[in-house]
């Protein structure tokens, strides 16, 4: 164990200044949670994070991921898995069916993100298995029926950082916590009268006020035309924000989309981003910026899987309540996908 610590701060010491890996284990000596703000369905940002999970100088050092592609009423189930007992594939599959969002987590990276943590406890790279933490809000979809319903159950950020302080810091834990960049972020843009937004804080911010100096936010340079402006090392890199000029840039230049509205993408119904504006400056937002390329190709699951008539029937009736509940109409989607998966070209690759 003493070996094994030494050889780890050795290969820390070791890495060149910008080196990604080394530096976001290196965050652990100041701080408990590093916060990475995903962006959905991005194959480069995906591969990074199991590349990180697989590398023993930040998996060592980590104790749980906390994901928000996960229902955490299904713990018991993730923590079967991620040990490496039987779990069968309507379980596998059910955790991350079972979200408030029921079908964002389609998309093969999840899944594979799922198996990544269970391959690497089965390969004992380090003295302690790392725990895979259900971050989504614990309720079952059996038992909505209504808008009101689903709102009783499902503010989402709240949820996510009481599970935090749960799981993580009430048992001195260090932890990598996973979620949508929106969740993420210390500050955003400022709303006019009668703009739509953010309501409710953020998880981040509810972790930050009620934890000082335990959160450390990572966001991703999503474009390599962002990297130039902001002169970043070549990728994979990592820069902490605190003392530098990056600090005072702003942020506007990396931030996700702010709002998104119903729109026709490519002949599809798709939800289109708008820009956001007025955002302050990018060290009061996060707190280091993560380069891996500025590779934007976004995967999407295959349309054949809404195909199956008892899945899709009940997404269909949470849509609806979805729909209800926020405005959203993610069945035209599903009516796009199913129109594809049925379509001829498509049916002769099943």
């Amino acid at each position: 164990m003493i070996l094994a610590g030494a050889l780890l701060a050795l290969s820390l010491s070791a890495a060149g200044p910008y080196d990604a890996i080394a530096g976001l284990a290196k965050v652990y000596d100041s701080h408990p949670l590093i916060f990475m703000g995903e962006w959905h369905r991005n194959a480069q940002q995906h591969a990074f994070l199991r590349r990180l999970i697989g590398d023993p100088r930040f998996l060592c050092r980590t104790d749980d991921i906390v994901i928000e592609s996960g229902n955490a009423r299904l713990q018991p189930v993730a923590d079967a898995w991620a040990s490496g007992k039987d779990v069968g594939e309507a379980e596998l599959v059910s955790m991350y069916r079972e979200t408030a969002v029921p079908f964002a987590w389609n998309a093969p990276m999840y899944r594979q993100f799922y198996e990544t943590v269970r391959e690497v406890n089965a390969r004992h790279l380090c003295p302690h298995p790392v725990r895979l933490v259900l971050g989504d809000p614990a309720f079952d979809w059996a038992t909505i029926e209504t808008a009101d319903d689903l709102r009783k159950v499902a503010d989402r950020d709240a949820f996510y950082a009481t599970v935090v302080e749960r799981e993580v810091l009430a048992k001195k834990h260090r932890a990598l916590l996973v979620s949508g960049a929106l969740h993420t972020f210390r500050r955003y843009p400022a709303r006019a009268p009668g703009e739509d937004g953010f309501d409710e804080p953020s998880a981040a911010q509810i972790i930050a006020k009620k934890h000082p100096g335990a959160l450390f936010i990572v966001a991703l340079v999503p474009t390599q035309a962002a990297a130039g402006t902001m002169k970043m090392p070549p990728p994979p890199s990592f820069r902490v924000l605190r003392g530098t000029p990056l600090a005072k840039v702003d942020f506007s230049i990396i931030a996700p989309a702010w709002k998104a509205k119903p729109a026709i993408v490519n002949g599809k119904h798709d939800w289109a981003l708008e820009d956001s504006h007025a955002w302050a400056p990018m060290g009061q937002v996060v707190d280091g910026v993560l380069y891996l390329g500025g590779d934007e190709t976004r995967v999407f699951p295959p349309p054949s899987i809404y195909l199956e008539p008892v899945y899709q029937k009940e997404l269909r009736r949470r849509m609806r309540i979805l729909k209800a509940y926020n405005g959203q109409d993610f069945e035209v989607i599903l009516d796009d996908l199913i129109k594809e998966a049925s379509a001829p070209d498509e049916r002769a690759k099943r």
